[in-house]
């Protein structure tokens, strides 16, 4: 084959280091596997009606552009998140026949096509011309077969993998010392966007209430971006452990020291399409407490972490609160799911798949 057109409306920058970073992660995988690449992406991850028009006109004409000017070496685009990304690839097809792979990632599936009838019909068309799907998630993958009549043998289950290489187990105590963590707690870690649908109100609700019920035997750090300065104000204010760090998002090479220092993961989100982050904590030795939601109710299932049901802080306290005394996984289980979503696998999978749709 030619080259992949890589359409994504989330694409990380100097300035947003983890905005769509796995998109950028797996790109340099098939890079490394013999795929060359064409970039047309999205890095601004500003919202508001005014940004989000003038971002994504711009997107538009850098979308068109990379593909006039190369045309005649493209033979495939693989667009990252239905819509509107996969909106690119489907009119490319239909315009100049190139085929596309469209991922689904689950906010795209279960938020962004629920958001009203246009969207959703143009889901559904983009869903059903892709010459393939990629959901990310089991649950994803059934949700696009059922709701939008996509047929099983054009969806393949993939998360965008794991680099081991990167996310890998050290000595905990050593790691915690080297980032200032007391080894005498148990330190829960957050990855992921401050926003609502990813429960960080819940968590910070449940560790107040642990930390007032066990005073200074825990300390909870939250990683990620203000997405909606509003309400990263208002999830501080819930604030009354001093026990809590927030923290702005940084390289991942820096991310891993902290999921190889912490001692329990969390991430109790509303919608997770898969829940790359768990399994990057899985493969950092540190245990996951999680909602029972999306994929990760698949990634967690049979003693490989805990589930808890989204949405409710009790709930999430409780299980914080069993965690103090440690978790236990079934190892040989956690190994072989981490062995199932290893970026090499993965990439390997990818790469068949692009050599056997490329025109």
């Amino acid at each position: 084959m030619k080259k992949a057109l890589i359409i994504s409306n989330m694409y990380p920058s100097q300035d947003h280091l983890s905005y769509g970073i796995f998109v950028k992660n797996q790109v340099q995988q098939l890079n490394e596997a013999g795929i060359e690449t064409l970039l047309a992406v999205n890095n601004d991850p500003a919202t508001g009606k005014k940004n989000v028009i003038k971002k994504y006109s711009k997107w538009a004409l850098n979308v068109w552009s990379t593909f006039r000017k190369n045309k005649r070496d493209i033979s495939i685009t693989h667009a990252h998140y239905v819509f509107p990304s996969g909106l690119f690839s489907y009119y490319l097809k239909k315009r100049y026949n190139v085929p596309y792979i469209v991922t689904a990632h689950g906010g795209d599936i279960n938020k962004m096509a629920k958001k009203n009838s246009r969207i959703k019909n143009y889901t559904a068309n983009i869903l059903q011309n892709a010459d393939h799907v990629i959901a990310v998630g089991e649950e994803l993958a059934q949700t696009i077969q059922s709701e939008y009549d996509v047929p099983e043998n054009r969806i393949t289950v993939m998360s965008m993998g794991i680099d081991r290489t990167v996310f890998k187990e050290t000595d905990k105590r050593t790691a915690q010392l080297a980032l200032g963590m007391d080894p005498e707690r148990t330190n829960f870690l957050f990855v992921g966007n401050i926003i609502q649908e990813k429960g960080v109100e819940e968590l910070v609700t449940a560790f107040n209430t642990l930390d007032a019920q066990h005073p200074n035997k825990s300390a909870l750090y939250c990683i990620g971006s203000t997405k909606d300065a509003n309400f990263t104000t208002k999830v501080k204010q819930l604030k009354t452990s001093d026990n809590i760090h927030f923290i702005e998002p940084m390289p991942q090479t820096e991310l891993a020291r902290y999921f190889q220092a912490a001692s329990i993961f969390v991430l109790p989100s509303y919608i997770e399409g898969l829940g790359l982050v768990a399994l990057e904590a899985m493969s950092c030795g540190t245990p996951v407490i999680a909602s029972e939601v999306g994929g990760l109710k698949y990634i967690l299932a049979n003693n490989t972490g805990v589930l808890v049901s989204p949405k409710d802080a009790s709930a999430l306290e409780q299980a914080m609160s069993s965690a103090l005394q440690g978790i236990q996984v079934d190892e040989a289980k956690v190994q072989q799911l981490l062995e199932t979503h290893d970026a090499k696998n993965i990439v390997q999978r990818l790469t068949t798949l692009y050599k056997q749709i490329a025109k």
